[in-house]
């Protein structure tokens, strides 16, 4: 066990909180710092407020709440989080090495991180549960929308194709009316301009044979007596 602890402290993983002028060596319990201190990185979120990435929608601490998940005193995430910081070693030194922090430090058991995920896991799969059934909602509420708004389109499109071919056939007929009235009128004046014509050529027919009875008996007439 001190070995494996003394590798962790190089590693900087753990590290040793016995006084300076100690010379014995610490006991195991002490030989652990806070399990948190295993990090590789700067201070993370608690579980409280989970690390989300960018854009992220999810509001864990709400999902969380609300599937009823109590604070844990080693949470999953950090479990998690460790693991990430010895992912360098291979499976049976990382489970090895988990297991002598677990052993080493009294305030927190490996069953901690493990019930909080347990719990954790089943709250998300309620919220998954949620969103499935909210979706299929909206997907029914959507779909019967579309319904409708086909419906409404094949009645008025249904109106308009029928009132256009009322007035198409109103078309036709006005243009039927026209045609007939426009002939009606240019026969009228064709037999206007016939009749005239006949006309006019009987009155020239007539004014020159008039005429010409001035030719033919103006020189005999004689001159009235006194």
């Amino acid at each position: 066990m001190k070995g494996m602890l003394d590798f962790l402290e190089k590693a900087g993983l753990v590290r040793n909180d016995a006084p300076e002028d100690q010379t014995a060596p610490a006991p195991v319990s002490n030989a652990i710092a806070d399990p948190q201190a295993a990090l590789s990185v700067g201070a993370a979120p608690t579980a409280a407020e989970p690390a989300l990435g960018p854009g992220d929608p999810l509001n864990l601490e709400e999902i969380y709440a609300s599937g009823g998940v109590a604070p844990a005193l080693y949470p999953a995430e950090r479990l998690l989080r460790l693991l990430d910081g010895l992912s360098a070693m291979d499976e049976a030194t990382r489970l090895m090495a988990v297991k002598a922090m677990d052993a080493a430090d009294e305030s927190w058991s490996i069953e901690d991180p493990l019930a909080d995920a347990a719990a954790k896991t089943r709250a998300l799969a309620a919220h998954a549960q949620q969103l499935q059934a909210g979706l299929q909602v909206m997907q029914t509420q959507t779909q019967t929308r579309l319904d409708a708004i086909a419906a409404r389109q094949e009645q008025v499109v249904g109106d308009i194709r029928k009132q256009i071919s009322e007035l198409e056939a109103l078309v036709a007929r006005e243009l039927g009316r026209a045609a007939a009235d426009t002939a009606t009128q240019q026969a009228e004046l064709k037999a206007a301009q016939d009749q005239t014509a006949r006309a006019l050529g009987e009155i020239v027919q007539l004014s020159q044979r008039l005429q010409s009875l001035s030719g033919q008996f103006g020189s005999t007439t004689q001159p009235s007596k006194e």
